[in-house]
């Protein structure tokens, strides 16, 4: 029961720590891809970068808030349980947190696929950026989570 009743009082901070990552990560994916293109010499007006940017978020929204939110759930539980375990843990525990559960679904995408769907997160610049996103999803979660 306790259990349970911990999981209700963290929801809304681990739902604004899902949502908070879900949406620099699908600026992030669009961003990385453009500059891409941008690269390869195409041409594209801001106001079809953001739509771009918009669309992106809207397409990618529900599934990618199914898989960040199911990684941040396990490893906020894993950072909560090793918190009173690792004292030197315990003051930034959320950060490290979000990046290794991004981390670990990125690596078990490419492990699964021989890539990640998220093309953003291709390249060594994306997967890092992405695991900030992460990162700041934990920052958050630390600072809406219930005391």
């Amino acid at each position: 029961m306790t259990l349970i009743k911990d999981l209700l009082r963290t929801a809304p901070a681990w739902s604004a720590a899902v949502l908070a990552t879900t949406a620099i990560a699908s600026m992030i994916q669009s961003w990385q891809v453009q500059s891409g293109l941008i690269d390869l010499g195409v041409e594209i007006p801001t106001g079809l970068a953001l739509e771009t940017a918009l669309r992106d978020f809207t397409g990618l929204l529900l599934p990618v808030l199914a898989v960040f939110g199911f990684a941040l759930l396990v490893a906020f539980g894993i950072a909560a349980w090793l918190k009173p375990r690792v004292p030197l843990l315990a003051p930034i525990a959320w950060p490290p947190a979000g990046a290794f559960a991004i981390a670990a679904t990125l690596m078990a995408m490419h492990a699964q696929f021989q890539t990640t769907p998220l093309a953003g997160a291709r390249g060594l610049d994306g997967f890092v950026l992405f695991c900030m996103a992460g990162a700041i999803g934990g920052f958050v979660f630390g600072w809406l989570k219930p005391r």
